[in-house]
């Protein structure tokens, strides 16, 4: 097996396992903050034309 073989194996493989941990260690942060309470939007001037 040629060098340069060989290396595009173990770049390809190391990106590979690269994206596999990146994806298992991805846990999605727990929302902050109180959810359930819904505020109404301040009223916003009118504007003048």
């Amino acid at each position: 097996m040629s060098r340069s073989t060989l290396l595009k194996a173990v770049v390809g493989l190391a990106i590979i396992v690269g994206g596999i941990v990146v994806i298992i260690k991805d846990e999605p942060a727990a929302p902050t903050g109180d959810i359930n309470s819904i505020e109404p939007l301040p009223e916003q001037d009118s504007p003048d034309r």
